[in-house]
């Protein structure tokens, strides 16, 4: 399964949350850039088999790759590691994007920043995937405040994880994905959490499958 052409899955088609400072929260790279390429990419490169806020089943196995990125770094990143695994992709969206305004890491008052200071906040997703049809589920998501974005709390109070194989990772420029993983696994108990692992903007394919290769996915 691993190694399969990307051409062999079909994927969502997604939208873009709007251009962000991903300097916010510790996450690296040139936001701007980085949300303008993946803007413009983005639906060129996903070819749309489903409605959006939906998943398509991979031909050849249950291995589903679902990420939340308001600037598009770990979308990057999520998409490649699907393409490896070829796994299917969903792409967690808030039922209200995030503006550039809402990422402004100069300013206390922005929603990011209350929603992190808020343990209890949980805002609203657009869809949350179906995860009975699959085995194994990577959750990708930036890391903001050390901490994953409350978003991912949403998507797990909300979601039927139990007896499967849970992988985690995260974009980060320096903060370790620790904080998000303790969080989020509590939110999961019954899920079999297989591993974490923190990876810049940009990470390579190989990386990625150094990553996979040291995870019990059977």
């Amino acid at each position: 399964m691993i190694g399969k052409a990307f051409s062999r899955r079909q994927f969502i088609t997604v939208s873009m949350a709007a251009i962000g400072g991903l300097a916010l929260f510790g996450c690296s790279g040139n936001a701007g850039q980085a949300s303008s390429k993946a803007g413009s990419a983005n639906s060129a490169s996903i070819a749309s088999g489903a409605a959006q806020g939906s998943s398509v089943k991979n031909e050849e196995g249950k291995i589903l790759v679902a990420c939340f990125s308001a600037t598009g770094n770990t979308r990057a990143v999520a998409e490649k590691l699907a393409r490896h695994l070829n796994a299917d992709y969903f792409e967690i969206l808030p039922s209200e994007p995030y503006t550039a305004d809402d990422l402004d890491y100069g300013n206390e008052t922005t929603r990011a920043t209350a929603e992190q200071n808020d343990p209890s906040a949980r805002p609203a997703i657009a869809a949350t995937p179906d995860f009975s049809a699959y085995d194994v589920v990577f959750l990708g998501h930036p890391i903001w405040w050390g901490k994953a974005p409350r978003v991912m709390c949403t998507l797990l109070e909300n979601a039927n994880l139990s007896g499967k194989k849970v992988a985690e990772f995260c974009t980060s420029g320096s903060s370790g994905v620790e904080g998000a993983a303790a969080e989020l696994e509590k939110l999961a108990p019954a899920a079999s959490w297989i591993g974490a692992r923190r990876f810049a903007a940009g990470a390579s394919e190989s990386e990625l499958a150094d990553w996979v290769d040291s995870l019990d996915l059977k």
